[in-house]
């Protein structure tokens, strides 16, 4: 039951209470880190007893798990990584997407996840389904580039490359996201991410570069 304004409490079906604790969850994760979520951090902000986080995910590392899976796959939602006919506009709006400054928030949640997963198997378990998960997706795009003759030197083993030059980003980010005034040189950075996933795809130079 959720406590009402008037300090009654409201009862919701078992779906909805799972989804508003892991909502808390999640702004939780996105305020202070994956690593600060707690069953009775979560029960404070949704204003419900801890015990009834702890009915619905039987251990943290269960909480922090859905949490971040629910986070990664509402990112892909918004990203919308299904295939067009046009390959080259598909690559060149998901890089856009992952270089955006206005990702930064959601490359620290994944640099939180990976660092939870060296001693939290669940949530390592739920770090590499969303892996692959975006893997398949950029597969998607790939693939139907090679079909096309988009890409004339793409491979099965691109879409790994690609995805580890955005997870180097990521990294980057965390620094990005921590200075008011960033010295370091993103463009130049991005620019890279590009340029190198042109040249792994067989495009010419500025064919990802997004348009004006």
């Amino acid at each position: 039951m959720t406590r009402t304004q008037s300090g009654t409490f409201k009862r919701l079906p078992r779906e909805d209470r799972r989804d508003e604790l892991l909502d808390a969850a999640v702004a939780l994760a996105f305020d202070d880190g994956l690593g600060k979520i707690t069953a009775r951090r979560v029960a404070a902000r949704v204003g419900v007893a801890q015990g009834l986080v702890t009915h619905y995910f039987g251990s943290i590392d269960e909480l922090l798990a859905a949490a971040f899976e629910r986070a990664a796959e509402a990112e892909r939602d918004e990203l919308d990584p299904r295939p067009s006919s046009d390959p080259v506009a598909d690559m060149r709006r998901v890089l856009g997407f992952y270089v955006s400054h206005d990702r930064d928030p959601a490359a620290l949640l994944w640099l939180d996840a990976w660092r939870e997963s060296a001693h939290r198997p669940a949530v390592r378990q739920a770090v590499i389904r969303q892996m692959e998960g975006d893997v398949a997706d950029l597969d998607a795009i790939i693939e139907a580039g090679i079909a096309s003759g988009a890409f004339p030197e793409a491979s099965a083993k691109s879409s790994m490359r690609i995805i580890a030059l955005v997870d180097g980003l990521a990294a980057n980010a965390a620094v990005r996201a921590g200075l008011d005034e960033p010295t370091l040189d993103y463009a130049n950075v991005t620019d890279f991410v590009f340029s190198t996933a042109e040249r792994e795809l067989g495009l010419p130079p500025g064919a990802l570069q997004p348009e004006d």
